[in-house]
């Protein structure tokens, strides 16, 4: 009875070590991604929901937030109002906000845009985003200096926006 208990609590103790072991290689593979598209953004292109298009370059001289969400993603939605308030606040110094809607429906994104007032730029992308970003989950920001370079990528709501506004615009 000694030798099943033992045995079974270093199966489990292996099985903790292993699953331990794989989440941090994982998060490793993410970080060294995340540190690859801090100076690796490409030129996408997205359409606005009048038709036209734009590219991330048509911004260069302005610091831009460049976020990726969904209709159906509650942590999304509920940072759209964080984007709002840091839209009002620092436009006249500059900022941009462009939240590119990943549904796979534009009606989904256009039917919340009608029941929600939002000021900045809303987009589909126009090609397929992940082939040239690797997006690890939504919702996702990428914050853009004035030259083009991604001063941070942040995963999940972005609270800290306004803190990190302010060091930009120092």
């Amino acid at each position: 009875m000694r030798r099943m208990w033992a045995v079974s609590l270093a199966l489990g103790a292996l099985l903790a070590f292993l699953l331990t072991y794989s989440i941090l290689q994982e998060r490793k593979e993410v970080e060294v991604q995340i540190q690859e598209q801090l100076t690796n953004i490409p030129d996408l292109t997205f359409v606005k929901v009048d038709g036209q298009e734009i590219k991330l370059s048509d911004y260069r001289g302005k610091v831009l937030l460049l976020n990726f969400w969904a209709v159906w993603c509650p942590p999304c939605k509920e940072e759209l109002p964080i984007f709002e308030k840091a839209y009002k606040k620092y436009k006249h110094l500059g900022f941009e906000v462009i939240a590119v809607n990943t549904d796979t429906s534009e009606r989904a994104m256009k039917e919340f845009l009608k029941e929600n007032n939002y000021s900045f730029t809303f987009v589909r992308p126009k090609d397929d985003i992940e082939k040239q970003l690797k997006l690890f989950g939504l919702p996702t920001s990428y914050l853009i200096d004035r030259d083009g370079s991604v001063k941070k990528v942040k995963m999940g709501v972005y609270r800290e926006l306004e803190k990190d506004l302010s060091e930009v615009f120092k």
